[in-house]
């Protein structure tokens, strides 16, 4: 079985996972401060330090495991919005809890001091970069910086094990019951774990970069890309963006916009169901909002990128694109980047003898996308039935797409769809009659929250072995 980028991740995650729970419960609980009683910060002040230094860095640990756990990022979004707080507010006061600590005596004296005035700021900017940048929406950025902050504070912990390998040839629990200058020598040697937990980190971040799971792998036939393709694919360079020039501007309603991009750069190849960072530079100010394409391939090897985004009122992205629309002469044309986002969908060929698909409004867009590529492959047998819930007759945008692929597949059977108007209800119930008639079924559901989390947490609990992915739509 090949190793993809994702299952690395979880692996690395749930590893850790294990290893800051196991810190926190033995060493920092049951023998720093039951069995041992904090013995190495004799002083009043370096006691406070210790337990404010713990506690709040705990909170963070466990804070950070939270943020990084995909299915609650997924599913509760509100939750890991109000935990992204919390774990920023903790970064600040593991940093503030130090000082206590260093005035009362830290445990490795000057080599801590040094460290302490030369990594914890960089550490704190890491930080501050990661929340800026989800708060410009760049979620690419702020996934990166947060994975680089919190893998160096991940090597606090790595520390410990180093220390016992340190002392050993001493017969010794601490640094301090050596010679001073050997102690001082070996204290020095530990912060190197640092450097070693960064190298590690940047090269996984390498590795996501320089590595993709196959795009799809069938069990029949050739995968979508060939392997020379995805080799030629630099999919995140040191920079990632590349300048888009507009070259179509269309209000296919009075609030969906079709806008085509002409890249300057290289050509961005997008797999099923991938998404794009579209960044607009406005006054200096960037605004960040990812988007799936529904370029077909041929006009994607020429370089464009066509996007279907509902505006928003007073949506950050909306405004712009709104005022771009209108040609507002009074406002600065915005300056247009694209680049690829790290999640694609997890496609396998004939795994699923049938694919049902709901999508809402501008929702549609993944659902198009994953489709053309599920048809595009001859030895892919997948059936796929989509329903298209809409509020009216006017948004039945891209319906002549919808035509298109039914005219185009070569056994009617495959592809098949349907439209629901508002007042025609999508419900779990009218879902699962279709899936219920098939051996090996998948759903996929796409469009604002309000249409896809009740769906969703309906669809599992009617049927548990039916596997329901979710795409979420936001355009704000």
């Amino acid at each position: 079985m090949a190793i993809t980028v994702r299952k690395f991740s979880n692996a690395c995650y749930w590893i850790t996972v294990v290893i800051i729970t196991l810190f926190i419960a033995l060493y920092l609980v049951f023998f720093r401060i039951v069995q041992d009683k904090v013995s190495n910060y004799p002083a009043p002040t370096a006691k406070i330090g210790f337990y404010s230094h713990a506690s709040v860095g705990s909170l963070f640990f466990l804070s950070g495991l939270i943020q990084f756990n995909a299915t609650l990022r997924h599913k509760y979004k509100t939750l890991h919005k109000i935990c992204g707080y919390f774990y920023f507010t903790m970064s600040i006061l593991v940093i503030l809890s130090l000082i206590p600590l260093l005035i009362g005596g830290a445990e490795t004296g000057i080599s801590a001091w040094l460290f302490s005035i030369l990594t914890g700021p960089l550490w704190l900017w890491a930080n501050y970069l990661s929340y800026k940048a989800i708060i410009n929406g760049d979620v690419t950025l702020h996934r990166r910086m947060n994975i680089r902050a919190y893998g160096f504070a991940c090597s606090i912990i790595w520390m410990r094990p180093i220390v016992s390998l340190l002392s050993a040839p001493w017969s010794v629990t601490s640094f301090d019951e050596v010679q001073p200058r050997i102690s001082e020598a070996l204290k020095s040697v530990m912060w190197f774990t640092v450097l070693i937990e960064i190298m590690a980190v940047e090269l996984f971040l390498h590795y996501e970069d320089k590595t993709r799971a196959p795009l799809v792998s069938a069990e029949k036939g050739s995968p979508f890309l060939t392997s020379q393709e995805k080799a030629a694919l630099s999919l995140f360079d040191r920079n990632p963006f590349t300048p888009a020039k507009v070259v179509v501007f269309e209000m296919l309603n009075k609030n969906v916009l079709r806008i085509v991009f002409h890249l300057e750069g290289k050509a961005i190849i997008t797999g099923p169901g991938e998404h794009i960072s579209l960044r607009a530079k406005v006054n200096g100010k960037k605004t960040t909002r990812n988007y799936t394409p529904i370029t077909t391939r041929s006009n994607m090897e020429a370089g464009l990128v066509e996007l279907v985004i509902r505006l928003v009122p007073n949506g950050a992205m909306s405004s712009i694109l709104q005022s771009s629309a209108t040609n507002d002469t009074t406002k600065e044309l915005p300056a247009f980047q694209i680049s690829h986002c790290l999640e694609a969908f997890d496609y396998q060929a004939n795994k699923h003898a049938f694919i049902l698909m709901a999508a809402a409004g501008t929702g549609i867009t993944p659902m198009i996308n994953i489709a053309r590529y599920i048809l595009k492959n001859p030895a892919d047998k997948t059936r796929i039935h989509l329903i298209f819930s809409v509020r009216n007759a006017e948004d039945t945008f891209l319906e002549n797409i919808l035509k298109d692929l039914v005219q185009q597949t070569i056994s009617p059977s495959r592809f098949s769809y349907e439209v629901k108007h508002f007042l025609d209800v999508v419900t779990a119930e009218s879902i699962h009659g279709f899936t219920s008639k098939e051996t090996s079924s998948r759903i996929l559901l796409s469009g604002p929250e309000r249409f896809v989390r009740p769906l969703e947490a309906s669809l599992v609990k009617l049927d548990k072995t039916v596997q329901v992915s979710s795409f979420g739509v936001s355009d704000r």
